[in-house]
Parts: structure tokens; sequence; C-alpha cells
């Protein structure tokens, strides 16, 4: 039985690019605020945290703060990587995909999903490199591989087997604490 993470006064996310935190103020709902490091939810009792419709609310803000902070950090390290790698872009775009972390069309364009941030920056990288890499072979072949491990020290094979622990969404990301998850 898979268990939903519920967002609960407990709950955080703390990452090198994201953070979430959830405090107790005097405020007529539930409230967040952006920062430097991510969002603050205040909220005036915890028995409003419950609904469905402020767990969704919660989630919609994670995800537009997101999408945020990897045009923000990821996109620009994106394109150094490229210039680095004497590879052309055509375009970048931020996606709400949860069924994988990036692509690369034919046609030059990446797309990253917004939940890259939820990511160890090494294994970041080891997307925006995975996705660069398309741009020359547009495949998984041994070449694919070999070039891919050519720009990760060797490691692209093992850096793909640690990104297995992760997966695309706030209510089951693994570095989310939560004392209360039911």
């Amino acid at each position: 039985m898979i268990r939903r993470l519920r967002y609960t006064p407990d709950t955080h996310i703390d990452t090198e690019d994201f953070t979430l935190r959830f405090e107790q103020k005097d405020v007529s709902f539930v409230r967040a605020e952006m920062d430097a490091s991510g969002i603050v939810c205040y909220y005036e009792s915890a028995d409003i945290l419950a609904s469905e419709d402020i767990q969704a609310w919660i989630t919609k803000t994670l995800e537009a703060f997101a999408r945020k902070r990897v045009k923000e950090r990821l996109v620009p390290r994106l394109l150094e990587m490229a210039a680095k790698r004497r590879l052309s872009v055509s375009a970048v775009r931020v996606s709400s995909a949860k069924g994988r972390w990036g692509s690369c069309s034919s046609k030059g364009s990446i797309n990253l999903s917004l939940y890259l941030v939820l990511l160890p920056r090494h294994l970041q990288d080891y997307v925006l490199q995975h996705e660069l890499t398309h741009l020359i072979e547009m495949n998984h072949s041994p070449r694919f591989w070999t070039r891919l491990d050519e720009v990760c020290n060797g490691k692209s094979r093992a850096l793909r087997k640690e990104m297995r622990q992760f997966n695309t969404s706030f209510l089951s990301y693994r570095s989310v604490s939560n004392t209360n998850a039911g």
C-alpha cells in the first residue's frame, strides 16, 4: 500500500535549491511567503491544513516556486554546460512532467521537469548532461553512454542508478520529513 504524504506542521523539505517549512502564526487562513531559500507556509491552526483544498493549494504553490527556481538556477547551468561542450540548445522549457526529469527533442529543445529542484546538485547536473548528450546522440546506444561518461567522470551508470531512489513528486519525495504521514 502506497501511503500518501500529507502536509502537516511537521512537514519540511530541505534540499540545496528548495526548502519548505510550516510556521504557526496569527493569519486569517494559510499564507505562503517565498524567500531566497524557499517557502514558509503560515497557518493559524493545524486543522486548516487537513483540508483537501489546502493540500492542493500547497502543492500548486510548491510547483510554482520550483518552476521559478529551475528557471533561475538550472537553466543557466544547462546553458553554461552546453557552451563548455560547444553544443547549441535551441530552447529550454520547464515542465511539470512527472514521468521524466528531462527530455530533448530532435530540434535541440530541452525540457526540464520543475521537480529537478528536489534532487541533490550532482544528480541535477547528471540530468542536465544527459539531456545535452542527446543533442549529439538521440538514443541510449552504447555510444550515448560513452559520450555521457566523458562528462560524468565515467560514472553515468552509477548516477543513473542513484536517480532511481528519487521521483518527481512533492507528495512522495524522500527528503520530506513528516512525522504524521498517513
